[in-house]
C-alpha cells in the first residue's frame, strides 16, 4: 500500500474545465508507489449532460461519481465518508468551494481516522453579492486546512490579502503534457469541416462560456479585426452551465454586424485539431489564476494575445512569447490581434518561443513531482502531530 492514499474531490458540471483535466490526467500519471488515488465528483442530480465519470472510466481510474440532490445533500458525506474508510484514505484534495465545504465537514465527522485534507485554488469565478459571500465562506474554511495550493503567485497574493497565511499556501503552476498537445500529433486539417478554408485570420477561444472570461470585450475586440479583414472568422469552443450567456453572445455578434463570422462551436472533444485551426488565441478574461487553455494554445505552437490578469503574466512573456493587454481595452485588444496578423514571421517566432517556454517551465511531469513531494511532507507533518499528541497523552496519564 502505498504511503499516501489520496481522495481528489471536485463539484463541478457538464464535462468540466482546466481543473477536472489536471485532475483526472494526475490520478492517470500519478507515481503509484508513491500515491494511490481515488477520484470523487459531487454533481447536480439535475446535470444530465456531466461526462466526467467518461473519461475518468476511458483512463481506467478509480472514479465516484455522486449525485447532490440539493444544495448540501447530507448523503453525499455518508456517501464519502463510506469512499474514505474503503481505500483507507489519509488525504483529501479539494479543488472548490463546495468541495473545501465537504472536505470540512468530512475532517469533523471523520475526526478518529482526521484524513489531512488540502485544497487547490484554481481562480476564483463567482460575481457580485453572492460571490463575495461564498468567497469569505471559502477563505474562513481554507485557513482551517493542512496546506493549501495557488496555482500562480498572483493567486496566492489574492489568497493572502483575504487574511489566509502566507505559509499556508504553496504555488504550483498549471503543467500541460507536451506529448499529447503538440502541433506533431495533428496530421489532419479540419478547417474545411469547419468552414473556414479560406478564412484569414482564424481567432479562436476554448473554455468555460462564463462571466469571468469576458466574452463580450472578446466580439467587440474581433468586430474591429474583421473590419480590417472581411475573411477573418472567430471561433469559440466551449458551454456554459446553460445556454442564457451563449444567448446573449450571439445577439450580441448580430448587433456588432459579424454573427455571419462566428462559429460557437460548443463542446469539442479533439480539441488538438480544433486548435490547429487557428492562426492565433486570444483571450480576454477579467480574473485567471493559470488558465489551462493558454497553455495547450502555446503547447501547440499559437501564437496568443491575452489580458494581463491574474497569472498570465508568469506564463507569457509580453512580446518575447505573445501578447497580453489590459483587461477591457477592447482597442488595445484589436490592436494586438491585427498586428499578429499583419506579420506572418511574427506569429511564427512566437509561437515557437511560446512552446518552448511550456516545454522549458510548465511540463505536467514536473508539476506532479512537485505535488507528490507536497503531499509527502504533508502526511510526515500529520504524522508527527500525532506521535506528539500520544506522547502528550501518555504523559499526562503516568
Amino acid at each position: 500500500m502505498a504511503e499516501i492514499r489520496l481522495l481528489e474531490l471536485r463539484n463541478t458540471y457538464k464535462w468540466g474545465g482546466g481543473p477536472d483535466k489536471t485532475i483526472l490526467l494526475s490520478a492517470e500519471q500519478h507515481n503509484s508507489d508513491r500515491v494511490e488515488v481515488v477520484v470523487a465528483y459531487v454533481r447536480d442530480a439535475k446535470d444530465q449532460e456531466f461526462r466526467i465519470g467518461e473519461k475518468a472510466q476511458a483512463k481506467r481510474l478509480i472514479f465516484y461519481e455522486i449525485e447532490e440532490r440539493n444544495k448540501l445533500d447530507l448523503r453525499v458525506l455518508q456517501k464519502l465518508s463510506e469512499i474514505i474508510a474503503q481505500h483507507d484514505i489519509n488525504l483529501i484534495h479539494a479543488h472548490d468551494y463546495k468541495s473545501d465545504l465537504f472536505a470540512f465537514l468530512l475532517r469533523r465527522r471523520l475526526r478518529p481516522l482526521r484524513p489531512a485534507i488540502i485544497s487547490t485554488m484554481h481562480g476564483w469565478a463567482l460575481e457580485g453579492l453572492r460571490g463575495q459571500l461564498f468567497w469569505r465562506l471559502d477563505v474562513s474554511l481554507m485557513r482551517t486546512f493542512d496546506h493549501l495550493i495557488a496555482v500562480s503567485h498572483a493567486t496566492k497574493r489574492q489568497m493572502v490579502q483575504a487574511g489566509i497565511p502566507a505559509s499556508l499556501i504553496t504555488v504550483v503552476h498549471n503543467g500541460i503534457d507536451t506529448c499529447a498537445w503538440s502541433p506533431r500529433e495533428v496530421n489532419v486539417s479540419i478547417r474545411e469541416a469547419l468552414g473556414l478554408e479560406d478564412a484569414f485570420p482564424v481567432v479562436g477561444y476554448v473554455g468555460r462560456l462564463s462571466v469571468e472570461k469576458d466574452l463580450h470585450s472578446w466580439l467587440r475586440a474581433v468586430s474591429l479585426v474583421a473590419a480590417e479583414y472581411p475573411r477573418a472568422r472567430f471561433v469559440i469552443v466551449g458551454e456554459g452551465r446553460d445556454d442564457s450567456l451563449r444567448n446573449e453572445l450571439c445577439e450580441i455578434a448580430e448587433g456588432l454586424g459579424i454573427a455571419n463570422k462566428v462559429r460557437f462551436l460548443g463542446y469539442r472533444e479533439n480539441l488538438a485539431a480544433i486548435y490547429a485551426t487557428f492562426d492565433l488565441f486570444f483571450l480576454s478574461s477579467r480574473r485567471e489564476g493559470i488558465c489551462n487553455s493558454l497553455l495547450e494554445a502555446m503547447a501547440m505552437g499559437i501564437p496568443v494575445v491575452a489580458t494581463d490578469v491574474g497569472g498570465t503574466k508568469e506564463l507569457i512573456l509580453h512580446d518575447q512569447t505573445g501578447y497580453m493587454v489590459s483587461n477591457g481595452n477592447v482597442e488595445g485588444m484589436a490592436k494586438a490581434i491585427l498586428q499578429l496578423a499583419s506579420n506572418t514571421a511574427l506569429r511564427k517566432e512566437l509561437g515557437i518561443a511560446g512552446r518552448r517556454r511550456i516545454e522549458d517551465d510548465f511540463s505536467f511531469r514536473a508539476r506532479l513531482s512537485r505535488i507528490e513531494a507536497l503531499y509527502e511532507r504533508i502526511i510526515e507533518r500529520r504524522k508527527a502531530e500525532r506521535i506528539r499528541g500520544d506522547c502528550t497523552y501518555l504523559q499526562s496519564n503516568r
